[in-house]
């Protein structure tokens, strides 16, 4: 596919919050036509002020008109309010890209309708900004690696859909690695242990290392924080005292229990 035919693909973004915003400056910044993309939000008026402070309000839609009218549509809202979208009925072959963690591929498919889903979970949005992404996806699709490559995305193609619980703990070592210094032997023996079953995670959290502000440590690591979230899970546990391993297995298993 030539970047032409990947931009003749309308698409639709629901879910236009830090990280659906960061998707679509990316692509706009690598000049995708602004009048190929439609989003939408949940009606905050913080998003609104960012929509607008980044020129994206004319791009606001509905939900039904994204339904319709897009060719790749991109989920970015929480994984609890996906349910609350409705039924989608689009056609089968309508590329459903998923940047929710623990919504299954087979919970998408009954709600959209569509078979051809693609989940990945990338690290926060600042480093979707900065092109200093790293995301794992699954399973593997011509157009959405096209998509990816756009947005200059570091991927790793997985095995399978479970693999995507480390992914999420991986996602959100950039905000880790500001409570636990990288370069300490203790970290990286945790690392190595807790990469046992999954050992691309030794070579993604020396990558993400390399991801932490020198400033504002705080404010980071509240970006890649949501609400009973993997990120708080592992924060949580490193601020009461527990290990990086345990840490680490803590987000795991929240990241698990989120699956539906």
């Amino acid at each position: 596919m030539t970047i032409e035919e990947l931009f003749n693909n309308k698409i639709g973004v629901i879910g236009a919050g830090h990280i659906g915003q960061a998707l679509i400056l990316k692509l706009l910044e690598k000049g995708y036509p602004y009048d190929n993309m439609e989003l939408t939000y949940n009606g905050s008026i913080f998003t609104f002020s960012d929509l607008y402070d980044n020129n994206l309000v004319d791009m606001i839609g509905s939900n039904a008109s994204i339904v319709e009218n897009s060719d790749i549509i991109i989920l970015s809202v929480p994984p609890q309010s996906f349910s609350k979208i409705g039924e989608f009925n689009l056609d089968s072959d309508v590329l459903v890209i998923s940047f929710m963690a623990g919504i299954s591929i087979d919970t998408i498919k009954k709600q959209t309708g569509s078979d051809n889903i693609v989940k990945v979970i990338p690290t926060g949005p600042s480093t979707i900004r900065d092109s200093r992404a790293i995301a794992g996806f699954y399973p593997e699709n011509k157009v959405a690696m096209e998509l990816f490559d756009l947005l200059d995305f570091d991927c790793y193609s997985l095995d399978c859909e479970d693999d995507m619980d480390y992914i999420s703990v991986a996602g959100c070592l950039p905000a880790v690695f500001c409570r636990v210094d990288y370069e300490l032997d203790e970290t990286r023996r945790d690392i190595e242990r807790f990469s046992t079953d999954f050992p691309d995670f030794v070579e993604i959290a020396r990558k993400t290392s390399q991801l932490v502000p020198d400033n504002n440590k705080d404010e980071f690591v509240e970006s890649f924080s949501t609400k009973g979230g993997v990120t708080e899970a592992i924060i949580n546990a490193i601020d009461n005292g527990d290990s990086l391993y345990d840490s680490l297995r803590a987000g795991l298993e929240r990241a698990r229990s989120l699956n539906m």
